[in-house]
């Protein structure tokens, strides 16, 4: 309709000119109604592509309505002009006059058409870029607001949820790294995590606190340090940093102020998470893990075992005679026992190991991937730190350990109890301030005479070494090395187990000597040498008659030579069972770097060339050569007594 309305507009407009209505006149009107469609056409294929789709290529109707009928307009004139001149013989200065006006007139109104549409059309174009923009904008803003939603909803976790966090807020605000730093125990500022290129960037980024949005340009980078908190309190600083040609962060920076206050309630709620499940496995005493985290460490050992065949190893600790001290001292000493006693075993242990207070003093340390013998070796490092440690001022506080293995000692929870316990029981018989494993414990048997002897054994070994500072501990490291190498040698378990029992007793037979012998401050007679000189075949005797015929073979023998001139019995070479030879070379070994009344101890690389030196006449070579091959890899701890 508009289009018709223009026609016949343009038309009496052309008539009305002329002022009369003959043929010439319709025939003008008729080419100027022409004119005037062809305008109205122009412009409507202009406005109706003044704002396209971007993905919608233009008609073909539409460029040719655009290119050719404002041309098709402007041939209206010469046409007009030609129609008047046949009409009336010729063209007169007023009627071509006429004619000029009108086609300067229409001329410019097309061209003012024209220019306009164009300015209409940039306008558009540039409203259009300037929505899809502000479209992508808010569609990042949303997509990093329901990423870190999803974060804080997913992950319980601080450390995987900080990592999701700042990569969020890396994408939303297009940074080439972002990182996280969070006050240390002294307050300062240390690197909690990063993503991006910040490995690169954190030159131009230098931690520092801050109160609340902080920009800076270093390094051709934009920086943007933002507090992060949570219940008004700080929790460290968020710091942004992009490349200086994406600009600043100015317009993104009330989405960032929001994503990092999201942040910091999410690490909140991951603190206060870890503090509440910390407070449900922990013992509220002694900070150690507590029965039901046990057990479902416990349970998971035995899972593993099931699939995979994995080994593991319990060991179930009580304090000796603690109901004694806290009938004597009081509760709160006994309290102060236990809290010591955490503090003393936690560092001896690995962090994949699980130590717990499962009720009243009695502890228990779960081992992974931990057969018999290091369960034992790793109960006897418990049990020694305890006994060399002032617990109390006036009392001295010990441990006892029982050992038990899975599979060897049974594959479920009730089963290695019930063996751990066993071998506690044994160990608490036999004289307290021991560790024994389930076997041990099962090749003894019922209680009895023997057994009670053993004890009895325990305690004069115990009170040999505690004698005189320079003694103290001495049997027990002469049984940690032996143990180190009967497992270099390749011994079994059970064998290495009676090993450590005969290098632990290997001085039993020192009771028949005269005290002023033993701890002589100076170098023996040889009548006194020859009454130190049958402690072997004492120890012996007293072993045997304990039921221990394999340690009493050792012990007996243990300072037999390999050229055949040692005692007591003169035996040479492979005539000399391999555990005595082993407990020989502990025995010296130890000797040799622990100090004594008269004589400061040998450096340990001293020491070993003595070994080697005697190694073939005194020592086994093969003995002599494990300790040396230990020593070298660092394998074997120096356990040297000290005066001071």
């Amino acid at each position: 309709m508009g289009l018709v309305a223009v026609g016949a507009g343009d038309s009496l407009a052309a008539a009305s000119a002329k002022g009369v209505f003959g043929a010439e006149a319709w025939v003008t009107a008729l080419l100027w109604s022409l004119a005037g469609y062809a305008f109205a056409t122009a412009a409507a294929a202009e406005a109706s592509s003044a704002e396209p789709r971007a993905d919608a290529p233009r008609s073909g109707r539409h460029r040719l309505a655009r290119a050719l009928l404002p041309l098709a307009a402007l041939a209206v004139f010469p046409a007009a002009c030609a129609v008047d001149a046949l009409a009336d013989g010729g063209l007169d200065a007023g009627t071509g006059s006429y004619y000029g006006a009108w086609f300067l007139a229409t001329c410019v109104a097309a061209f003012a058409r024209q220019a306009q549409l164009l300015v209409e059309h940039r306008r558009a174009v540039e409203r259009e870029r300037e929505l899809r923009a502000d479209a992508q904008r808010r569609a990042a803003e949303m997509e990093a607001l329901t990423g870190l939603a999803s974060t804080m909803t997913e992950v319980l976790e601080e450390a995987p949820m900080v990592e999701r966090g700042l990569d969020a807020l890396r994408r939303a605000a297009r940074t080439s790294s972002s990182a996280l730093h969070l006050p240390g125990e002294d307050g300062t500022l240390r690197l909690a995590a990063a993503t991006g290129a910040w490995s690169g960037e954190c030159v131009w980024a230098p931690a520092r606190a801050v109160d609340g949005p902080e920009a800076d340009v270093r390094g051709r980078r934009h920086v943007l340090r933002l507090p992060l908190a949570a219940r008004g309190q700080s929790l460290g600083v968020v710091t942004l940093v992009r490349p200086q040609a994406e600009g600043p962060f100015d317009p993104e920076l009330g989405l960032l102020e929001l994503l990092v206050g999201q942040l910091g309630v999410a690490v909140q709620h991951a603190r206060d998470y870890r503090e509440e499940r910390e407070a449900a496995i922990r013992d509220p005493l002694t900070g150690l893990y507590n029965r039901r985290y046990f057990y479902e460490a416990f349970a998971k050992e035995l899972h593993r075992h099931e699939r995979y065949g994995s080994g593991a190893s319990f060991v179930l600790f009580d304090v000796d005679d603690f109901k004694s001290i806290n009938d004597t001292l009081g509760h709160h000493a006994g309290d102060e026992v236990l809290v010591r006693i955490a503090q003393l075993v936690l560092p001896l242990i690995r962090p994949s190991d699980s130590f717990a207070r499962i009720g009243g003093e009695e502890f228990g340390l779960l081992l992974p991937e931990t057969g018999q013998l290091d369960a034992l070796l790793a109960a006897e490092r418990v049990r020694t730190a305890i006994s060399r440690a002032t617990i109390l001022p006036d009392r001295h506080v010990t441990i006892s350990g029982g050992v038990a293995a899975m599979p060897q000692d049974g594959s479920t929870r009730e089963e290695l109890e019930r063996k751990a316990d066993a071998a506690l029981y044994w160990a608490k018989r036999n004289g307290k301030n021991l560790c024994a494993v389930a076997r041990e414990a099962e090749h003894v048997g019922a209680p009895g005479a023997a057994e009670g002897m053993l004890a009895t054994l325990h305690a004069v070994v115990a009170g040999i070494d505690s004698q005189h500072l320079h003694t103290r501990d001495h049997s027990e490291n002469v049984a940690a090395y032996a143990v180190a190498l009967g497992q270099a040698l390749g011994l079994g378990e059970e064998r290495i187990v009676h090993l450590r029992r005969a290098a632990f007793l290997h001085d039993i037979g020192k009771v028949a000597v005269p005290e002023e012998i033993l701890h002589k401050p100076a170098e023996l007679t040889a009548g006194e040498r020859t009454q130190i000189e049958l402690h072997p075949e004492v120890g012996g005797h007293m072993l045997a008659h304990a039921g221990l015929a394999d340690e009493a073979r050792w012990v007996r023998h243990h300072h037999e030579r390999m050229d055949g001139r040692g005692y007591p019995d003169g035996l040479a070479g492979e005539a000399i069972e391999l555990e005595a030879r082993i407990i020989f070379v502990a025995d010296a070994f130890e000797a040799m770097t622990s100090d004594r009344p008269y004589r400061r101890g040998l450096p340990v690389d001293v020491a070993a060339e003595e070994l080697r030196r005697c190694a073939g006449s005194q020592f086994d070579p093969r003995v002599v050569d494990a300790l040396l091959e230990l020593l070298a890899g660092d394998r074997l701890t120096v356990l040297a007594l000290k005066s001071g």
